[in-house]
């Protein structure tokens, strides 16, 4: 009894079909190229974590093993040598710090970078999942019509055997019908294709797709894209590298502490020399204490170039981005007209669809009548499946016009389905 329940509602979810918010939901999983921005972020990331640790003092053990033909009293023929050196930058010219906080300035940019393609991929999903429901619509509509003039060639071909209709009515009606044919194919080709990109971006089959619409939008304020985000990042990383680079031509201060430790073979005998030691020759370890200190004096204006280079490049993004942020202002205006336009085209549509369904049936009946023609017939079907599909394509439209209106606001789509 138990597994009937689980397949019951294994096979309602299987007709319900995917929402949009399943299929947003796995391609932010499962898409390779939002995978690929995610993994950049993680680059940046270990970037930064390399940033910082050059500001700690560097740790470096080593050894040498030599062999000198021929030897003498102060050079042995087998030398052994092992050391440890601790070494710490004391002043750089700021260039380390810089460094760091460009490489996090960096890996903020490609965090915005991510988002804002998850975003852009939400809305390609948001396109693809209502084209695919007014293709439907289109195709429903389109069997409706080929139904029907099946059923008036069915009615014309009984007539034409009692003389009460000619053939010329019936080749009318088998034209509209083939025309109509061709129609449905193309039709199915687009909704396989829709289907297929659709599938491409999120990672899973389209079958039937669930019910999903967006939230009316209410008094939304601008928020700055994701993108200018990555725009305003990308320049504060310029200007700090642009900084690293400059510290170049200040000075720099080193600390280091270096202890060998030696050992020595193949050492020909010492002659014994009045008040000196034998051991005093060969030093078999030794510290070494170094405070070094230097300035770049002259390099014919490179570093200075390179440090210019950078702030001009810092220049042109700041550039860009007042730029994006002009252009998203205007986007979210138009989008917010856009919107009042759809809502009164579904207005018009809707008022279409009433009149050409009212026109339809009683067209229809006087077809059957014999008081009107076999054209009047065919524009009255027309129209009505005309009507039909602009008034799903109209309210479909205007789904994805309220993604883009929540896109341009700044928002996530995603947070608005219902």
């Amino acid at each position: 009894m138990r597994y009937g329940w689980l397949l019951m509602l294994l096979c309602a979810g299987v007709l319900q079909g995917s929402n949009l918010q399943t299929l947003i939901a796995h391609a932010q999983k499962n898409n390779g190229q939002i995978r690929a921005k995610a993994l950049g972020v993680v680059a940046k990331q270990k970037s930064l974590d390399a940033a910082e640790s050059a500001l700690w003092p560097t740790v470096d053990v080593g050894g040498s093993a030599s062999k000198y033909t021929p030897s003498y009293v102060v050079a042995p023929g087998e030398e052994l040598t092992g050391f440890a050196k601790i070494e710490w930058a004391l002043y750089d010219g700021g260039g380390k710090r810089a460094t760091r906080r460009a490489k996090h300035f960096e890996k903020e940019a490609a965090l915005f970078e991510k988002q804002a393609f998850e975003k852009s991929v939400t809305l390609q999903i948001v396109q693809h999942y209502f084209g695919i429901k007014s293709l439907e619509a289109s195709l429903q509509a389109l069997k409706e019509r080929s139904r029907e003039l099946q059923a008036q060639m069915d009615r014309v071909k009984k007539f034409i055997q009692t003389g009460l209709s000619t053939q010329e009515e019936a080749e009318k009606l088998r034209a509209a019908y083939e025309e109509n044919r061709y129609l449905i194919e193309n039709t199915a080709l687009s909704l396989e294709t829709s289907k297929a990109q659709l599938q491409l971006l999120t990672g899973l089959p389209v079958g039937a797709l669930g019910r999903s619409y967006f939230k009316e939008p209410k008094h939304l304020h601008l928020k700055w894209f994701d993108a200018i985000k990555t725009l305003e990042a990308n320049a504060k990383a310029v200007g700090e590298n642009a900084k690293a680079m400059a510290a170049g031509n200040k000075p720099q201060v080193a600390l280091s502490d270096t202890y060998f430790r030696s050992h020595f073979g193949d050492t020909p005998p010492m002659p014994a020399l009045p008040g000196i030691e034998s051991d005093g020759f060969l030093v078999d370890h030794q510290n070494e204490l170094k405070l070094s200190v230097q300035m770049r004096l002259f390099d014919k204006g490179r570093i200075a170039k390179e440090s210019e280079a950078l702030k001009y490049r810092r220049l042109a993004l700041m550039s860009e981005l007042e730029h994006a942020k002009k252009e998203q202002k205007m986007h979210f205006r138009l989008a917010q007209r856009s919107l009042e336009t759809t809502r009164a085209k579904i207005h018009s549509a809707k008022s279409a669809l009433r009149a050409a369904n009212t026109t339809y049936v009683n067209i229809k009946k006087k077809f059957e009548a014999g008081l009107v023609d076999d054209i009047a017939y065919l524009d009255a079907l027309t129209q009505k499946t005309l009507a039909q599909a602009r008034y799903k394509e109209t309210v479909y439209d205007y789904e994805v016009k309220k993604s883009v209106y929540y896109y341009y606001a700044g928002r996530d789509p995603k947070e608005f389905i219902r």
